[in-house]
């Protein structure tokens, strides 16, 4: 009877969890259903064209104080990156990849990925927060203003959430904020795109692209699991 007892309970965890894992997976493939404004959407072999406009083969922070340095990519996608504590200017200029701080990213540099557009001297931006089991995914729109080829100002940040659309209804004028410029910062070695919203079938204005990118990833990870074997191996 304890035998029994006891296996009724961890099946009853297990239900739990494979409850929880599931909801949330709806939840993310539903994901445009929580926002309040219709997403950037990517096409592939689509080019912003922001190098007209900025210099985008590095990054952009307020200086080497700032927390998170911004990364563009003339395919629409942008995102935050943190570089390892100590690492100066010219060890990431050498090399971006090698000194992103992986005790806090995954390989893909960041939980949060976005995607922007250009309006005039304008980035809109759509950012999103990859959940966890426990932790809800955000989204929010940020934008930036271009002063020149190597500086930008964000002077709006706002969720895009539904279940905020009452706090803005409030204070109309909360997604305007002051910030300091950011200043672009130069890298020899740089960064990748590929990231895990670009995983994402809603990401995608059409569905073969997805579906394209999907393959592209699977071969690129598969590449680098026999390498990792072929390393491994001794002769």
């Amino acid at each position: 009877m304890g035998i029994l007892t006891l296996n009724t309970i961890v099946m009853k965890k297990y239900i739990v969890i494979i409850y929880i894992l599931f909801s949330f997976s709806c939840k993310s493939q539903k994901v445009l259903n929580f926002l309040t404004e219709p997403v950037i959407q990517l096409e592939a072999g689509k080019n912003t064209n922001i190098r007209e406009l900025l210099d985008i083969d590095g990054y952009y922070e307020k200086d080497s104080t700032d927390y998170r340095k911004w990364v563009f990519f003339e395919d629409g996608s942008y995102g935050p990156v943190i570089f390892i504590k100590g690492a100066t200017q010219s060890d990431i200029k050498e090399n971006m990849l090698k000194w992103i701080d992986g005790t806090i990213w995954d390989s893909y540099y960041s939980p949060d990925w976005g995607v922007y557009k250009i309006e005039g001297d304008t980035i809109i931006c759509q950012n999103f927060d990859r959940a966890g089991i426990f932790v809800g995914q955000s989204y929010y729109s940020e934008r930036f203003i271009i002063i020149d080829r190597r500086t930008i100002k964000r002077f709006y940040c706002k969720s895009i959430s539904k279940s905020d659309e009452k706090y803005y209804r409030i204070n109309p004028m909360r997604p305007f904020i002051t910030e300091e410029p950011k200043h672009f910062v130069s890298a020899d070695s740089l960064l990748s795109s590929d990231c895990w919203l670009k995983e994402k079938k809603w990401i995608w204005k059409n569905e073969q692209d997805w579906k394209n990118y999907k393959e592209k990833i699977k071969e690129k990870k598969k590449k680098k699991t026999m390498k990792m074997i072929k390393n491994d191996v001794k002769w």
